[in-house]
């Protein structure tokens, strides 16, 4: 008799998941500060709460494909609704896209660090992840990414600005690795967290190998209610389709982010935390002896924190002892950084007072 594992199909037996043990750890612990997941430190707005209840009580009714709301999304940069497909978060678009563009043995270029469910889906869908590493100063290796490409590659992933490095990629290279007509993710989960948002959608109606990934998760302070989109051209929009999973998105996602994107108050008052808090923690950060904050357009700020001789793991663990729950960067082959999540005034200034008290103590005995 087989064992069960053999009748798993081979590129999901050798694959990890992505690992969301961080957020199981918080939400045991409550009493320590999470800043570690780039969530929005402000709760959703209270039109956002009454449309989740009213919609609730059509919880008996299947969702529609959120005409509506992708009207509306496609409308702020000049396509239509058919330009839109909606995901349960920007994970689940993530995942389709591989299904519809990557076949097992197929390649996917990923430039690095960046996001890492990139290459965690890729493997589990049974795709060959190229990971291309950035430039010293954090700017991709434009040409090493069009170098790496291959009869085999099937898919690029970009992230701007990039999780963690928090920088952009610029036009004038976009179009560069656009122009070899492969379908290209680019991923704009901090777009509207930018100090100057800029997007890239109005680039698919010269290159419909563009696909423009969004997210209600950072901006809008959604990301427990899942829901993401992409931009992309009709023809790419209706492939996708074929392959997402129907009722994706569920009625009270879409009624939380129909009421995101009309409450304009409660949107300025979450981007001016962010981009408020943002200035603060790497103003503050960069005043500690020997640390260094690189300048962010996400709701975060990578830290190199080397200064403390330990490894990224090492650092969050006795943060976490401290009271405070922030990202190593160890993973991302950044040995010694971390990655703070902005948060509120008073949950910047504890994670300053607690990484500077603990910079106090290791330097000390150096």
């Amino acid at each position: 008799m087989k064992n069960l594992e053999d009748y798993v199909v081979p590129w999901v037996r050798e694959a990890e998941s992505y690992s969301d043990r961080h957020l199981e750890f918080a939400w045991q612990h409550p009493d320590i500060v999470r800043m570690m997941s780039n969530e929005n430190p402000l709760p959703p707005s209270e039109a956002v709460i009454d449309a989740v209840l009213n919609t609730a009580r059509q919880g008996n009714l299947y969702p529609d494909t959120g005409g509506k709301l992708r009207k509306i999304l496609g409308e702020r940069v000049g396509l239509t609704a058919d330009n839109v497909v909606l995901g349960n978060g920007s994970t689940d678009v993530i995942n389709f896209i591989l299904e519809t563009f990557v076949a097992p043995d197929d390649e996917v270029v990923i430039s690095v660090p960046t996001f890492p469910m990139y290459e965690t889906r890729t493997r589990v869908n049974g795709g060959i992840p190229v990971l291309v590493p950035m430039q010293a100063n954090f700017y991709w290796d434009v040409g090493a990414l069009i170098s790496a490409v291959t009869t085999r590659t099937k898919l690029i992933f970009l992230c701007t600005p990039n999780n963690p490095t928090g920088n952009n990629l610029a036009e004038d290279d976009l179009r560069r690795i656009l122009a070899l007509g492969i379908p290209t993710f680019v991923d704009e989960a901090y777009y509207e967290l930018a100090e100057h948002p800029y997007t890239y959608a109005h680039l698919i109606r010269e290159f419909p190998n563009t696909i423009i990934n969004r997210t209600f998760s950072k901006a809008y302070a959604l990301a427990g209610l899942r829901i993401g989109y992409a931009y992309a051209d009709e023809r790419v929009i209706s492939f996708l389709n074929r392959m997402k999973i129907p009722w994706n998105v569920s009625l009270i996602a879409i009624s939380a982010a129909l009421a995101a994107l009309e409450d304009k108050e409660d949107q300025q008052l979450k981007r001016k935390t962010i981009l408020e808090g943002r200035r603060f923690l790497c103003e503050q950060i960069n005043l500690l002896p020997g640390f260094r904050a690189f300048p962010s357009d996400g709701n975060f700020v990578l830290i190199d924190a080397s200064i403390l001789g330990k490894p990224s793991a090492e650092i969050v663990n006795e943060l976490i002892a401290r009271g405070v729950f922030v990202r190593p960067m160890g993973g991302h082959h950044l040995q010694g950084y971390i990655r703070v999540t902005v948060g509120s005034p008073e949950q910047n200034r504890f994670f300053l007072d607690k990484l500077g008290a603990l910079a106090a103590e290791w330097i000390a005995t150096q």
